[in-house]
């Protein structure tokens, strides 16, 4: 619920105008709630005084300031041109301050409806275990025949690799952890994955989408029982191999022209 600081409020009217859900108004010179909220959090962002708040929210809003805000718009194109998909990294695990950082950029993406309603599965203390679980799975369906997720060449061609003298895991990559993030809706986790990677290239961190263990954990109940998701309620939208980089690339990807209508 929106808590309005009467002393603080002006009755400047900023909240009002910005409120998507049309429930703050302004009387007596102050502003005023009735009705059903979004609990979006634009009153709280744009009041120049800081006088409406929202109790459900544990986080503190941080003031704006252009020195630690604003980035020129050519150093975050380029990010974003220089982002690659990763399949070498570093060994040893995430620190957890990175992961809170990650996570913390998600969880400050758009969500329709400010639905907030993204389940995020971290996979790197168990890493070992799930990837036997995994593996084990795969192999079982292999070897009963039945349906893959996967093409069945590719999967043939995993195994071997995996059994080889030198073992190759092509599902895995060596990295240290794995990233699950379910939604109902689909837009709200592919946003949340993109701000995780964007972050994590600031600290260093690669990823590499893998859309081969996202249909093999939707396709085995199993695997999703192991790691606890009830895809009816969340379904799995992403999964990604998180870890450090150990590759440096030196400039960007060449890109083909976009396809775009202008009217």
């Amino acid at each position: 619920m929106i808590c309005i600081d009467k002393d603080r409020c002006t009755g400047c009217g900023a909240c009002v105008a910005d409120c998507i859900s049309g429930v703050l108004s302004i009387s007596e010179g102050k502003a005023q709630v009735a009705g059903e909220c979004l609990r979006c959090g634009h009153c709280v962002a744009i009041c120049p005084q800081a006088a409406p708040s929202i109790s459900i929210y544990s986080d503190t809003p941080v003031d704006y300031d252009a020195k630690t805000f604003d980035i020129p718009t050519q150093n975050m194109l380029n990010t974003i041109k220089f982002r690659r998909s990763v399949r070498q990294f570093k060994k040893g695990p995430l620190s957890y301050d990175d992961l809170h950082t990650l996570i913390d950029a998600a969880a400050h993406t758009p969500t329709a409806k400010n639905a907030q309603a993204c389940r995020f599965v971290f996979i790197q203390d168990s890493l070992e275990e799930f990837k036997q679980t995994v593996w084990r799975n795969i192999q079982i369906a292999f070897d009963e025949g039945k349906e893959l997720p996967i093409p069945r060449s590719s999967i043939e061609s995993f195994l071997k690799l995996r059994h080889a003298e030198q073992p190759q895991d092509y599902l895995f990559r060596n990295a240290p952890a794995v990233l699950c993030v379910q939604a109902p809706d689909p837009v709200d986790a592919g946003l949340a994955a993109s701000a995780i990677e964007m972050v994590g290239t600031t600290l260093g961190i690669g990823v590499l989408y893998n859309g081969y263990l996202r249909r093999t954990i939707v396709a085995m109940p199993d695997i999703q029982a192991y790691l606890d998701m009830d895809l009816e309620e969340k379904p799995l939208v992403v999964c990604m191999l998180i870890g450090y980089s150990d590759v440096e690339y030196k400039r960007t990807a060449p890109r083909r022209n976009p396809s775009v209508v202008l009217r």
